[in-house]
């Protein structure tokens, strides 16, 4: 039968996310005294058969700490997902309430009906055939909303479940499971706090993401790392993206990573720099996911985002809106201060990026780049530029004229214009 409209109004996201937090407590607890106990000093002097018998039974119950962690964990990933879907589910459910009662339509939350209004009889013909329409198009949403409900559940009933199954078992010698460890974790996400530096675009072509994920670095650390969650339990990364309807959860495993790097992809772990950030190579394999979901992964990166795209496609995926799109080629006749819009959204922290044309002197045609400064007025305002590539003259900053970006004449007719885009991002 599936759960019921009334079901829906007794779900309190609330409890969910209490649930999820205990559980993330309870996995920490667990990592931290599995830990201790692995590091006791005092088996490093005690020798002989008791100390042997001591030494397994302690290693025993630290991998029966290190899985019920892992189940903790699981269990808070799970909540964590389930209450993001919850919330959407009522809000729907309210916002539909709200615009049938305009109409003076009800929900039935018991039989999952959607009820016309008793004086339907009386109404003008012309008002009773709209509001008949009305509560026909609301059952359909109504029942769209129970599916969801449905899905949401049967989401979290799974996730439970699955995590319920990888917990380790012990054997006859008093261990856990012999699965290696994750070869990335959070520990690899950020070094430090995330920057544009920490963004190279090396192979793949998708320079409209990697310089709106290096301006979202410079402009709010916290929002790149907003994004990231990493499961210990699974050793997977759950990345929230904006997919232009709602925020989704991607996941992007170890192999992902591998894959990522293999195809030389945003970070410089494929360039000799095996301590580098590993944020962008998670990132941009969630937009890849996101963007080509029938490609696999190496495709999706190759002959999906990476064959060009625009940044604020990127930047709504990210942040959750498209920003706002300045055409340079048109601010002689919109007048638009495009020196004072970029002074302004950088002095409040917000992310901004340009983009070429194929006549793109004197910066690189059809391609991206992040926006960290601009000094002075008018047309002789000096833009400073980072290049994604980090690779102008070995060196990716390049500043350059106002005037020169926005070039002149006519487009499209006598003009000479290397930028056809400035994308201004909105955080928060």
């Amino acid at each position: 039968m599936g759960l019921s409209i009334a079901d829906v109004d007794k779900w309190n996201p609330d409890s969910l996310s209490a649930v999820g937090a205990a559980s993330t407590a309870r996995a920490n607890a667990a990592a931290e005294a599995d830990s201790a106990l692995r590091g006791l000093s005092a088996f490093d002097s005690w020798q002989g058969t008791g100390a042997n018998a001591a030494r397994l039974r302690t290693q025993a119950y630290a991998d029966s700490l290190d899985g019920h962690g892992r189940g903790a964990s699981a269990v808070a990933t799970a909540t964590r997902t389930a209450a993001n879907e919850v919330r959407q589910v009522k809000s729907q459910l309210s916002e539909l309430r709200s615009t049938l009662g305009q109409y003076g339509i009800t929900v039935d939350a018991n039989g999952n009906r959607v009820l016309p209004p008793t004086n339907l009889s009386s109404l003008p013909p012309a008002l009773r055939t709209l509001v008949q329409g009305v509560t026909r198009a609301g059952q359909q949403s109504l029942d769209q909303i129970r599916q969801a409900a449905d899905h949401a559940d049967g989401l979290l009933a799974d996730s439970l479940t699955k995590s319920s199954e990888k917990l380790p078992t012990q054997g006859e010698d008093g261990k856990g499971d012999d699965k290696p460890p994750p070869r990335w974790t959070d520990k690899n996400l950020y070094p430090h706090d995330p920057t544009a530096d920490d963004v190279n675009q090396d192979s793949i072509g998708d320079c409209y993401l990697d310089s709106t994920m290096g301006a979202i670095a410079n402009a709010n650390p916290q929002w790149i790392k907003d994004r990231i969650h990493y499961d210990p339990a699974s050793g997977n990364f759950d990345v929230t993206l904006w997919d232009g309807k709602q925020w989704r959860h991607i996941p992007v495993t170890q192999d992902d990573i591998d894959t990522n790097i293999a195809h030389h992809g945003a970070s410089w772990l494929d360039n000799g720099r095996p301590d580098a950030p590993l944020w962008p190579t998670v990132l941009e394999n969630a937009y890849a996911k996101l963007k080509a979901p029938d490609r696999s992964l190496g495709d999706a990166l190759d002959n999906g985002i990476g064959k060009g795209g625009y940044p604020q496609d990127a930047m709504e995926a990210l942040t959750g809106n498209r920003g706002t799109v300045i055409n340079p080629q048109n601010v002689w006749l919109t007048r638009d201060h495009l020196d004072q819009q970029i002074a302004q959204a950088l002095a409040n922290h917000q992310p901004v990026t340009i983009g070429s044309t194929p006549d793109g002197s004197p910066i690189h045609n059809s391609h991206a780049y992040m926006v960290e400064k601009i000094t002075g007025t008018g047309s002789d305002a000096q833009v400073t530029l980072r290049n994604p590539w980090n690779s102008d003259n070995e060196n990716p900053i390049v500043t350059v004229r106002l005037g020169d970006l926005i070039g002149s004449g006519i487009p499209g007719i006598n003009g000479h214009h290397p930028t056809n885009v400035v994308n201004i991002g909105a955080l928060g």
